[in-house]
């Protein structure tokens, strides 16, 4: 992986972590969570698929539900 990219997804994953926390901890009202991480996901990327993939290795890196990521991009972006 680019080294750039590595660090901005480093730097991704630090900054939503205590987000992934609160998702992770709460009440689960989608399957793995995908409800609140495909909106962090939408709000985040504005629709950018490249931008929204990069957040979605950030919030895996950071802990969050491998299965909610990938189901929200799924959804977002086919």
């Amino acid at each position: 992986m680019n080294p750039k990219l590595k660090a901005l997804i480093d730097g991704l994953a630090e900054d939503v972590k205590s987000t992934v926390a609160s998702i992770e901890s709460g009440i689960k009202t989608t399957k793995d969570n995908y409800g609140p991480y495909m909106n962090l996901i939408s709000t985040l990327s504005k629709g950018d698929a490249k931008i929204a993939n990069v957040i979605s290795l950030a919030l895996i890196q950071a802990g969050a539900n491998v299965n909610g990521v990938g189901s929200a991009m799924r959804i977002l972006h086919g």
